[in-house]
């Protein structure tokens, strides 16, 4: 992006109007461009080889900076030229990442998690305030989706080698003993002491569901602390956070344009096409989907999402997409709503109407000669879902 002395250059240009879905960023990576080091702006970015502020492509409203953490990159963008304290105050954002990285991850002994499963079952242990509230916010999700959503089931997937990307079948005896060792029933949660215990040997917490949300939540509470209002981010494109107006600047004369950030919904099987958009606006989104990681084994795929009840992988649907008020929930109830299957999302969105789901899946066998996909739709208001009713082979419902 170029600079002068009085600040960045705002570039008059048109935009797109519809959002293609790779992912859930799709168009505004498409509209942005990859990140590319801005060598005349190299004085005023934030210093780290691994965060760039990006060169503007001719039809681009943003400024777009990314950071690897957490095994994916996380991306915030901002309209452009709006907020002159950005590059600082995401870099503090993106250090907030790390730190959470360093205390949630489970491969690093010396996290906070991986103390506590080394600990927790001979000693009650003392935990961090925000992540003894992550840990109750897990347990209180196990609980709602009947054990759909479960942070003790790390060890399936490890089991079934998805987290090493050389998946393959386990023996069914090796499958038993594990499950022996899953189950959030087992966490004990002092809310007085801030404390957990572990009541069954061998239980491990892996929060790999729900801890990317949970960064993304904090990163986003700390610039709003800081007056940055209008933004976008996401980790690994499919948890993503949205406040305030896209292209605030351009139109802050527009009182009739609508609030929020315009998120693209991917096909879960062809990951080039759109299937609609869904409006963001305070709210995050989380997606899971099995289509890209998974492996055959006499002629049936297995996909990477593990049903913890059962220690099998989920197959009811092809993906899910769930939006609410955190992204921590958001993730955690993707997983949940993926292994859970229609009717159990069904009565679950009943019953929290500050739950808007989108489920994708293969209509029954019977209807051979039907659509190739089902997508059905849970607590979405008109404003803030627009279908792509051209995609072949879809039945609204």
């Amino acid at each position: 992006m170029a600079m002068t002395d009085e600040g960045p250059i705002k570039k008059q240009t048109n935009r797109r109007d519809f959002l293609l879905g790779r992912s859930a960023l799709n168009a505004l990576h498409d509209a942005t461009g990859s990140l590319i080091p801005d060598s005349e702006s190299a004085g005023n970015s934030i210093k780290d080889d691994s965060l760039h502020r990006a060169k503007r492509r001719q039809a681009s409203y943003w400024e777009q900076y990314s950071k690897n953490a957490m095994g994916c990159e996380f991306e915030i963008l901002l309209n452009l030229g709006q907020y002159p304290q950005a590059p600082a105050v995401v870099g503090e954002a993106f250090q907030l990442i790390d730190d959470l990285e360093s205390q949630l991850t489970v491969y690093r002994t010396t996290s906070e998690i991986s103390q506590i499963n080394e600990l927790a079952f001979d000693e009650e242990v003392e935990v961090e305030a925000g992540l003894f509230d992550l840990l109750e916010e897990s347990l209180r999700l196990y609980h709602e989706t009947e054990g759909a959503f479960d942070v003790t089931a790390g060890q399936l997937t490890t089991l079934w080698g998805f987290d090493r990307r050389s998946a393959t079948l386990p023996r069914e005896s090796d499958l038993a003993e594990t499950l022996v060792r899953v189950g959030s029933e087992s966490l004990k949660l002092d809310r007085v002491e801030r404390r957990i215990r572990f009541l069954k040997q061998g239980l491990k917490i892996n929060l790999g569901a729900i801890g990317k949300g949970y960064a993304i939540d904090k990163a986003a509470e700390l610039m709003l602390r800081c007056g940055i209002q209008d933004f976008a981010i996401h980790g690994g494109q499919s948890s993503v956070k949205a406040f305030g107006v896209e292209d605030a600047v351009d139109n802050s004369n527009d009182s009739d344009r609508p609030t929020g950030w315009w998120i693209g919904l991917s096909h879960p099987l062809l990951p080039q096409t759109s299937l609609g958009r869904v409006r963001l606006d305070g709210k995050a989104l989380g997606t899971s989907g099995s289509g890209r990681q998974g492996f055959f084994h006499q002629g049936k795929r297995y996909g990477h999402i593990i049903d913890p009840r059962t220690g099998w992988p989920a197959s009811s649907v092809l993906s899910s997409t769930v939006i609410t008020n955190s992204a921590a929930q958001a993730d955690a109830l993707a997983t949940a709503f993926f292994v859970m299957g229609v009717e159990s999302v069904a009565r679950y969105c009943e019953d929290h109407e500050e739950v808007s789901a989108i489920l994708i899946s293969r209509p029954p066998e019977k209807e051979k000669d039907g659509p190739v996909m089902l997508l059905q739709t849970f607590n979405f208001s008109p404003e803030h879902l627009e279908l792509n009713l051209e995609e072949p082979g879809r039945k609204d419902s």
